[in-house]
């Protein structure tokens, strides 16, 4: 599997600006076909603009999607952003996108707001599985934790802050990179991660932590720094950074990031990618996302370095 897609990501936001500069955001449904359009029969064809909006982790999936499919229906045009998962809801809710990509799953209370607004029951799609790897400075010699030691790490009232605590043969301060509060990542990794107080609530991410707006970003930033250590989704891999073996206890075994991991549940760090809509998708909408889950569509997903559900 080749999780290597940097490259590709700077194509993947040439199309978005592209179709963003093009089409003004409005409500999926039929547009005049700009002068010049598709070829043949296709340049009489109404446009069609899909709005899909959330997730950063779903980001290089979601313009995939949007760039293929442009190849299957040259009339219509899916207008891909992110922002994070909960602006995905948000926008849901007030009727600004037709999609919202997500990597966590839908809150009751955020359901309930896009039915009080709407009067639509929302939809759960499941696209994709994600791991989440944590990643290293190639640098690093150490090759795994568990997740108690991520507890310690990352969690508020952690007591390692340094590397020598995990493993002796390397030494420095913990440089810890994340994600911003408003992404499904932050929430998952804090939920599965920092766990529970005694008293069953919530434990908080530590301060000093330096959250970035993107997943490829804190990729980027671990590559950058010889302490560093992050988490993202396992698709963002790159030469630049080494990701470690993750167990469930520290006498357990150590399993790697991987599709076969995640799909089984052996990977501990491992969830759900979701596609949610306001009511039950109809018309174009309905058919872009039976594209998405049809095998062409999950090519894409496994192209991208994530796992098919199927």
């Amino acid at each position: 599997m080749n999780n290597h897609h940097s490259p590709k990501r700077g194509i993947h936001l040439g199309f978005l600006v592209a179709v963003t500069l093009s089409f003004a955001l409005g409500g999926c449904g039929q547009k005049e076909p700009p002068a010049g359009g598709p070829a043949g029969g296709e340049s009489s064809k109404k446009i069609v603009e899909i709005r899909a909006k959330g997730s950063d982790t779903m980001i290089q999936l979601a313009t995939a999607w949007a760039e293929a499919y442009r190849k299957v229906k040259p009339n219509v045009f899916v207008n891909a952003n992110g922002g994070g998962t909960g602006t995905g809801f948000a926008a849901l809710q007030n009727n600004s996108t037709d999609i919202c990509n997500a990597s966590r799953e839908i809150k009751k209370e955020e359901s309930e707001k896009v039915k009080s607004v709407t009067g639509k029951e929302v939809k759960e799609f499941v696209v994709a599985y994600d791991a989440l790897a944590v990643y290293t400075h190639p640098s690093n010699p150490i090759k795994e934790i568990s997740i108690p030691e991520l507890t310690e790490i990352w969690a508020e009232g952690g007591n390692v802050t340094k590397w020598e605590q995990i493993n002796p043969a390397f030494a420095g301060k913990l440089t810890l990179f994340g994600r911003q509060n408003n992404s499904g990542t932050y929430d998952y990794f804090r939920e599965h991660i920092c766990g529970k107080t005694a008293d069953k609530k919530q434990r908080e991410f530590r301060g000093g932590i330096s959250e970035m707006n993107g997943s490829s970003e804190v990729v980027e930033n671990v590559g950058k720094t010889p302490t560093g250590l992050g988490y993202s989704g396992m698709g963002y891999k790159t030469p630049g950074v080494n990701w470690l073996k993750v167990s469930k206890a520290k006498d357990e075994p150590a399993i790697e990031p991987g599709a076969d991991a995640a799909r089984s549940g052996k990977y501990p760090i491992a969830r759900k990618l979701y596609l949610y809509t306001a009511g039950e998708p109809t018309g174009e909408l309905k058919d872009f996302i039976e594209w998405i889950l049809s095998p062409e569509g999950q090519k894409i997903v496994t192209k991208e370095g994530f796992v098919s559900p199927n």
